[in-house]
Formats: C-alpha cells, sequence, structure tokens
C-alpha cells in the first residue's frame, strides 16, 4: 500500500471538482489487487471503500440453494462499497476482484465524514449509486427475459469497457456463474461466435475480435447500462 500522488484513473473521482478531490486526497491509499480479493463479504461490515483504478470486479448474490450469480460488474467508472455512501455498512452481496488490478482506498468513515462535510461530494457519490442500481436492475431483466447469447454478449461488451482491452481473462466457468447458466451454453455460444469471427477463444480468456458483431448481438440492456455510464 502507498500513498498518493498517482495518476487518478477512475472516473467517479476524476470527475469531482479538484478542491473536493483535495480535499479527498489526504485520506485515499493506492493499492494493488489481486484475483481473488475480497474487497466486501456478505452482511459484514465495510470498513473500506475502493474507487478502482484498473482491473475488474464482480458483485454476486447468494442463496444456500442456488449458489452464487453475478449482479453487477464495478470497473473504472465505478465504487465499489457503495452502500457506505448511504449510510448503511453492510450489504448483501459479495464482491470480488476478478481481473487484477489497482485502486483508491479510502477507509468508510473518512468518506462518511467527507461526505457529510461536502454536499457536492455527496451529490456526485449519489450519481454512482444510480448508475449502479440502473446496472443492477437492467442484469435482472436481462437475466429473466433475454436469451444466453444477448446476456452472454453485454456482460462482455461491459466488461471491455471497463478493461479497455479486447482479451477479457475470464473462464467458462466463471462466466457460467456470473449468467447463472450451464457452462456447455456459454462454450457453445463462444465456438458459434468463433467461428462467425467475433471472438477467439484462449486459455482462461476470450479474445474479442469483431466487438460490432458483439453490439448487433446484445439486446438493448447493454445500451442502456451503457449509456449510464457514459453519461
Amino acid at each position: 500500500m502507498t500513498a498518493l500522488p498517482v495518476s487518478v484513473q477512475n472516473s467517479v473521482l476524476s470527475l469531482l471538482p479538484s478542491a473536493t478531490l483535495a480535499r479527498l486526497q489526504p485520506k485515499l491509499r493506492h493499492v494493488h489487487l489481486k484475483r481473488h480479493d475480497l474487497l466486501q463479504e456478505a452482511q459484514r461490515p465495510i470498513d473500506r471503500v475502493h474507487f478502482l483504478q484498473h482491473g475488474l470486479a464482480v458483485l454476486s448474490a447468494r442463496t444456500k440453494r442456488d449458489g452464487e450469480v453475478g449482479v453487477a460488474i464495478v470497473g473504472r467508472f465505478g465504487v465499489v462499497g457503495v452502500t457506505a455512501v448511504l449510510g448503511t455498512m453492510r450489504s448483501p452481496h459479495r464482491c470480488v476482484m476478478e481481473v487484477p488490478g489497482e485502486a483508491l482506498q479510502i477507509p468508510t468513515q473518512d468518506l462518511r465524514r467527507a461526505i457529510d462535510e461536502s454536499p457536492p461530494l455527496r451529490q456526485h457519490l449519489m450519481h454512482d449509486v444510480q448508475r449502479l442500481l440502473i446496472q443492477n436492475s437492467q442484469t435482472a431483466l436481462c437475466n429473466a427475459r433475454h436469451s444466453l447469447e444477448e446476456r452472454l454478449a453485454r456482460w462482455l461488451l461491459l466488461a471491455q469497457d471497463r478493461l479497455d482491452r479486447d482479451t477479457i481473462p475470464l473462464t467458462h466457468d466463471f462466466l457460467s456463474m456470473m449468467l447463472g447458466v450451464r457452462r456447455a451454453g456459454v462454450t457453445t455460444t463462444l465456438e458459434q461466435w468463433e467461428r462467425g469471427g467475433a471472438v477467439r477463444r484462449k486459455r482462461g480468456a476470450v479474445g474479442i475480435v469483431n466487438r460490432a458483431h458483439l453490439e448487433q448481438c446484445a439486446c438493448e440492456c447493454y445500451r442502456i447500462i451503457a449509456t449510464e455510464y457514459q453519461a
């Protein structure tokens, strides 16, 4: 763990007024995050909030009967620990790093004090809460109404947007967990896309070759979510 200064790549922080960001900087710490690092445990106190700079984290819901299903992804556009922004120090969702990266980390209590002292910071962070709620609601609709092909295309496109690279280092097993489907369905869909020149399957990763093809396969949910984060 190292102190700032580092360049701010997280869009939530980078869009803050300079004076507001300056007030936060003494409390921010630059941390490196490995794959499978636990950022938030279900129903446990959230003592650190992470503004991701690089990499990809996954929020997941779980029941004893059904196991784990992904409900949202967080990258450089977002924050892990948004329930703390609302004053709730626990969440029913677990959050784990799936693609290694970096973050600017702040103790929850320090962030809460900064929010209380700065209405502009509160308003700005509320916008991120809104974006996450929209991602969650569209994911729920997508999982209930849309085909596996549409859902997988949405997920890969959202991941690429956050990673800024063509190779998505995630396994078929993980993608099947995220979508709540059998691994065979993910493999079959990727095989079809590879024959059509849209993706290239690699060991433990999926390479996006023709993004336009995936955008055609994706449902409207991808565009709704992407538009919110672009705004």
